[in-house]
């Protein structure tokens, strides 16, 4: 009786364990652990935009009339928000800031939405 106790008390704490072995295990790829990173130049087809690992911020738009904007951007991967500083650029009424929602970040892929919900672009790591 007392050998069927210990056999079952056993199993109860190997089964904790193994359970918070796999807690323990299982963390968040797009931490920012230096894993995942946001930092390069991503491409959208038209737009044109590099992330410095500094916080500065530089995109082309290759339209009829290109549009050049730089500044500097914040990303806070816990709560999947980028924020750009835009520089008061010629042509343009003034220095402005964007928020976005960074709804996918993989190494190749990254998508950004409007605070509203709407597409701000679909790019490509190039």
């Amino acid at each position: 009786m007392i050998i069927q106790k210990s056999k079952s008390s056993l199993f109860v704490i190997l089964a904790v364990v193994m359970m918070s072995a796999c807690f323990i295990s299982c963390g968040d790829d797009d931490s920012d652990d230096g894993k995942i990173s946001i930092v390069g130049t991503w491409v959208d087809g038209i737009k044109t935009m590099k992330l410095g690992s500094d916080g500065s911020y530089y995109s082309t738009i290759n339209t009829s009339i290109p549009q050049y904007r730089k500044g500097s951007y914040s990303y806070n991967s816990s709560q999947g928000l980028m924020t750009v500083n835009v520089e008061a650029v010629k042509g343009q009424n003034g220095a402005y800031q964007d928020t976005y929602i960074v709804q996918t970040l993989t190494e190749t892929t990254l998508v950004l939405l409007y605070t509203d919900g709407d597409v701000e672009g679909y790019y490509k790591r190039e």
